[in-house]
């Protein structure tokens, strides 16, 4: 991880920095590591903290005791030797896709868990809150520059411990050959025990607690008809007392796609795409075994809990009863005849099957969102229908008293069992839901090409936002729409609709114009929102094309907390808008200014940029007053183009970035720019600028370096030079969150918080499978450790910059991780 930094002038504090520092001595600096950067103004002008006050390491203090010899100095610190202030951890993980497996009840079916990526999270069933989230990744130790060492791997498969006696308890199953028994009323992890290898699959023995059935990896064939990953099915016991995990080879397949076990503990099926392996385990010890292989596809099995039945479901939508559960077979069988019985609803494939405790009951689903109940015994069929997505999987509650449905879209419903009302319904990050497809689709290739170019036509640009009155989370959600997610408690708060369009599908449905929303931000007291979103077309088959670009400001309407369109502005800038900021709402004491007046600056692609006016109009009747937006002035630079935007906090002052420059203009007038700060001659066109808090500092950034200016000076106070993958400055506390890569295409990301003051961060972290997005959100009061920074000034200690925030980070997968100071 490299950066690159200056400092310059000011010889007489360099001395006293060294004198201060003489007995520190350097140490050898590690490869990979950053370098960063800083500048000092002259001594006369500086009102800021002094570079000898600075909290940086010995490679730092070198660096500055050999500026005294030259004027420009380049140094490289190790991120492994640098102070960090304090050690920041991992508090929660939300968000992500909650369909990745049905979900699992607990014992008294009270809960309910869902595995996300390494995490599990406990929900209630009667009302769908978030009761419990941990992972194994909050129970290791930390590395000292705050760096979390990260579970390695995912959750593979979960199961609930029926034996409640001392608490609702649950076992994951991970990919770092690990099974864990954890309590989910606390979150402690109780036991782990080592598998030896990874486990894809992992079902309870129904009659023997401790005893489980999984699918354990133990060789990969490279083939010509395409690679096999030979699994082992095993008996595995976890014993407590020992911590060991014991293993019992049954029989082996091929690339297993499901695992299921009878009631009874006797019986097991595998299955994979065109084969189904049935498993007797007689009393004796001896495991008999029948194979069939399929012409269609199988998509799912299931056994009859009352007669002896295997139900498998396919791509054709038909559920085939096939009584093949004959206790009197001693030997092997391959493809050997038995009696099927067909139920045929699902016009498409079926993707899950389940069964009612006594067996009267059968529910399926599948792509056609209808959720079907079989009553078997009238052969009658009732219905669920319009649940909005596919179906992909099904679980009933031990109790039989709620029916779980899970849906492609993201989405878990509870229902229930006795008048099939909707008790509860979870919607999970809609981001994870397109993330995941992408994936697939790039995955699969052909068969999923045209998803994944939907997918890549309505890309994420509205990047994590944070609102500033309740602190959830705003980003992109479904195609013209915003999704209010709190990360926090993971929960779908709302979706807004910033732009409708008519969603009948049909040949000629990919070359229609479809909306994009392209920016959103929120005033700072939250009472205006202001979003652009674009209308695009593909009909070409090749480069999406903007075909109308729309600016809207909604107000909040107080009496039930939405916001209302009040003005729409039709292309404010031909081409597109690169960004839109809202002006600080001013505060005097206690009492808030009125709004009106108050300004919000968009750039475009037409190289210029646009500062509109909130006005307001008296209403004729003695109704409220009526509010709209209108552009103000209009501003050019050099026949440059325009990207980033910001208001300085009085609101004065507007910073408009001109390729490698940055233009400060009169809010109010915008005639001419009153200054320009360029950093260097080589500076790369600056995508991005902001104030920072209510401090006197300015970043900008460009895809290939980060600029800190001290606005006293008019001189860049630190350089970060590293390739920029996403900057958040927070918008009142003095704090900047920076997602860098080490080497372009890299998998692991950087995530630095900074204060504006000091280049040396206040917390880093290494983030492996790469970083989305991030945000720094006010932490709950219940959140705070209350503890002080260690950084002093006359003998008083300062307020950990950390403890009142929480990191944010979003990863390509949709999940959501939460940091926040050591408690």
């Amino acid at each position: 991880m490299a950066a690159k930094a200056t400092k310059t002038g000011d010889p007489a504090s360099v001395r006293r920095s060294r004198k201060k520092d003489k007995s520190n001595s350097a140490k050898e600096t590690s490869g990979g590591t950053p370098t960063v950067g800083f500048a000092n103004p002259p001594a006369s002008k500086r009102t800021m903290r002094r570079p000898d006050k600075l909290q940086i390491n010995v490679h730092a203090r070198k660096m500055l005791e050999e500026s005294l010899k030259t004027p420009i100095v380049e140094a490289t610190i190790s991120m492994q030797d640098t102070e960090i202030y304090r050690t920041i951890e991992p508090k929660l993980v939300s968000g992500g896709l909650l369909t990745n497996d049905p979900i699992v009840f607990s014992g008294d079916s009270s809960l309910f868990y869902l595995s996300k990526d390494n995490a599990v999270a406990v929900y209630n069933v009667e009302n769908g809150e978030m009761v419990q989230n941990f992972s194994a990744q909050q129970h290791q130790q930390h590395q000292l520059i705050g760096v979390p060492r990260l579970h390695p791997s995912a959750i593979k498969a979960m199961v609930a411990d029926q034996d409640e006696s001392e608490g609702h308890r649950v076992y994951t199953f991970s990919a770092d050959h690990k099974a864990r028994l954890w309590d989910a009323d606390t979150g402690e992890l109780l036991h782990v025990w080592d598998l030896g290898t990874i486990p894809a699959f992992a079902v309870a023995d129904p009659t023997k607690p401790g005893h489980f059935f999984c699918a354990l990896w133990f060789q990969h064939i490279k083939a010509a008809g395409g690679d096999k990953h030979r699994y082992s099915i095993c008996r595995v016991v976890l014993d407590r007392n020992q911590g060991t995990a014991m293993k019992e080879e049954l029989f082996r397949v091929n690339n297993p796609t499901g695992l299921v076990v009878r009631h009874d503990g006797q019986w097991l099926a595998a299955y994979s795409k065109f084969r189904v392996q049935l498993a007797h385990l007689r009393p004796n010890g001896t495991v008999v075994q029948h194979m069939w292989r399929m012409s269609e596809r199988v998509s799912v099995v299931a056994f009859h809990p009352g007669e002896p039945v295997l139900a498998v479901g396919d791509w054709r939508g038909r559920i085939m009863f096939w009584f093949c559960v004959d206790e009197d077979l001693e030997h092997d069988t391959e493809d050997r005849d038995i009696i099927r019985r067909p139920h045929h609803w699902h016009a498409h494939r079926v993707n899950a099957v389940a069964f009612t405790e006594g067996g009267s009951t059968m529910l399926s689903g599948g792509e056609e969102g209808v959720l079907v109940l079989w009553q078997l015994a009238t052969e009658s069929r009732d219905y669920l229908p319009r649940l909005g997505s596919d179906i992909i999987g099904i679980a009933v509650s031990p109790d039989q008293m709620y029916y779980a449905v899970t849906l492609r879209d993201n989405t878990i419903r509870i229902f229930s069992a006795m008048n099939k009302s909707l008790v509860s319904s979870l919607q999970g990050l809609k981001f994870a839901e397109r993330g995941a497809a992408l994936a697939k689709g790039r995955r699969a290739g052909i068969e999923h090409a045209r998803l994944a170019r939907a997918l890549d036509d309505d890309p994420f640009t509205t990047g994590l936002v944070v609102h500033p009155a309740t602190h959830s989370l705003v980003l992109n959600g479904d195609p013209g729409f915003l999704q209010v997610f709190n990360h926090l408690g993971d929960r779908h708060l709302a979706s807004i609709e910033v732009a409708s369009f008519n969603r009948t599908g049909g040949s000629s449905s990919d070359d229609v114009s479809r909306p994009h929303v392209d920016l959103v931000q929120y005033s700072s007291d939250g009472t205006w929102m202001a979003t652009v979103d674009s209308r695009r077309t593909d009909a070409s088959r090749g480069l999406m094309a903007v075909t109308g670009s729309y600016l809207k400001f909604w107000r909040l309407d107080p009496s039930d907390q939405t916001y209302k369109l009040a003005s729409r502005i039709d292309n404010p800038h031909s081409g597109g808008v690169h960004a839109i900021a809202f002006q600080p709402v001013l505060r005097k004491g206690s009492q808030q200014r009125d709004s009106a007046g108050l300004l919000c600056v968009s750039t475009g692609r037409d190289s210029t940029f646009r500062v509109w006016e909130l006005q307001t109009l008296p209403s004729a009747q003695g109704d409220a007053p009526h509010s709209f937006w209108s552009c103000r002035a209009s501003a050019q630079y050099r026949g440059l183009e325009p990207h980033g935007a910001a208001f300085s906090a009085d609101g004065s002052t507007l910073a408009v970035t001109f390729g490698g420059a940055i233009t400060l203009w009169d809010a109010l007038t915008c005639t001419a720019p009153v200054a320009t700060l360029v950093a260097s001659a080589a500076t790369p066109r600056l995508t991005g600028a902001a104030f920072i808090g209510g401090s006197a500092y300015l970043t900008a950034w460009s895809a290939e370096r980060l600029d800190v200016w001290n606005m006293l000076t008019g001189s860049v106070w630190w350089t970060l030079a590293m390739p920029i993958r996403d900057v958040f400055v927070h918008q009142r506390a003095a704090l900047l969150a920076v997602v860098a890569y080490q080497i372009p295409g890299s998998s692991t990301a950087s995530i630095m918080v900074y204060s504006p003051a000091s280049p040396t961060p206040l917390a880093a972290l290494q983030h492996p499978g790469g970083v989305e997005a991030v945000a720094l959100v006010p932490a709950p009061a219940s959140a705070k450790s209350g503890r002080s920074h260690p950084d002093t000034e006359e003998g008083q200690p300062k307020p950990d910059p950390l403890d009142d925030n929480t990191l944010v980070v979003l990863t390509p997968t949709g999940l959501i991780s939460v940091y926040g100071a050591e408690s």
